[in-house]
């Protein structure tokens, strides 16, 4: 993979990003991601400010894929968040760019004792946006209520449950997560996650990851994690990925 030019062009560009002068990052409170695990948070931006969130991701499930994925975040009010995500890179050995998502993600809960705080994330996906080799037959979408209890400074406990459509057939079908995050150093925080989706009259898919975020500043964050597949023998799947993340307020 790492001698095809498409290939190539990506993970140079990524490199460049990452060399990029990070005194675009201005600093102020820890920035806080939705990458690299599965499971969406219940922070949302404060208003008016703004955050990407990138990296590259290999995979060997359905043929294979290595693809730059991309979100902007915008703080539109004090406790909702407009959002822009876009995947292209290869996918069976051939370029390929997916639908753009466009999600709104809305707090509606803080954490009260043993109440959770809850925060509510929808996605429509674009198909018209994508390549003809990866467009969906019909409008890819997801609601998600994602869930989180601070156990302590260091410690935390969130959940993701949710529904989704992913544009190629008629079913609805269901998200589960569950993620453990340990942060023993200000600059340094890991996670444990399980992953799973739940498709009518199809396998279930049961996943598990694990990764690590590095605070090189307060709004610029370097991140890597891998995960596998369970329960399904020797044709699991699996992936890799590694990225950066900047806020800029």
């Amino acid at each position: 993979m790492d001698s095809h030019p498409f290939g190539g062009r990506l993970l140079f560009c990524f490199l460049l990003l990452l060399l990029t002068d990070s005194a675009f990052c201005q600093e102020s409170i820890p920035i806080n991601t939705d990458r690299p695990d599965q499971s969406d948070g219940v922070y949302t931006l404060p208003q008016h400010d703004l955050q990407l969130e990138t990296g590259l991701i290999y995979g060997n499930a359905s043929g294979g894929y290595f693809l730059h994925n991309t979100m902007l975040r915008y703080g539109l009010l004090t406790k909702t968040e407009l959002r822009l995500a876009i995947d292209y890179g290869l996918r069976q050995n051939a370029g390929a760019i997916l639908p753009v998502s466009l999600s709104v993600k809305q707090a509606m809960l803080g954490q009260k004792g043993i109440i959770p705080a809850i925060t509510a994330v929808g996605s429509i996906g674009l198909p018209f946006s994508a390549t003809s080799n990866a467009r969906p037959g019909k409008v890819p979408a997801t609601l998600v209520l994602a869930f989180e209890n601070e156990i302590s400074d260091q410690l935390s406990f969130s959940y993701n449950l949710g529904s989704f459509s992913d544009g190629g057939n008629s079913h609805l079908n269901w998200l589960v997560t569950a993620n453990i995050g340990y942060s023993p150093l200000e600059k340094y925080s890991f996670f444990a996650e399980y992953f799973s989706s739940f498709v009518p009259g199809l396998r279930s898919e049961h996943n598990v990851d694990v990764g690590l975020s590095w605070l090189l500043k307060n709004n610029l964050q370097l991140d890597l994690a891998g995960g596998t597949g369970i329960f399904r023998g020797p044709e699991k799947s699996q992936f890799i990925t590694t990225g950066i993340s900047c806020r800029f307020d």
